[in-house]
């Protein structure tokens, strides 16, 4: 059992390897299984079909610094896949 079951994705790893068809299985905040996932069951599943799912990216040339005083969120960067941000001088 999985925490997490992410379901008929499209995997985009960044490997340089074409796109492929999987599910992910998540268990402690980590990815444990990457595959065919049929009949395993999950706390929780999400279903990815016609989504992609990749790992997040580095924004290392940003101008956030400001930006985050009035969304400390960052939601808009965050909506964008970036998960990491390199900011200041």
């Amino acid at each position: 059992m999985f925490d997490i079951i992410i379901k008929n994705g499209t995997v985009i790893d960044g490997s340089n390897k074409p796109q492929y068809k999987s599910d992910i299985g998540i268990n402690r905040n980590k990815i444990e299984k990457i595959g065919s996932l049929e009949n395993i069951t999950a706390k929780k599943i999400i279903d990815a079909k016609n989504l992609i799912i990749s790992p997040g990216f580095i924004d290392i040339h940003t101008h956030s610094d400001i930006s985050v005083i009035n969304d400390p969120y960052n939601e808009s960067k965050i909506y964008q896949g970036v998960t990491t941000e390199v900011t200041g001088n």
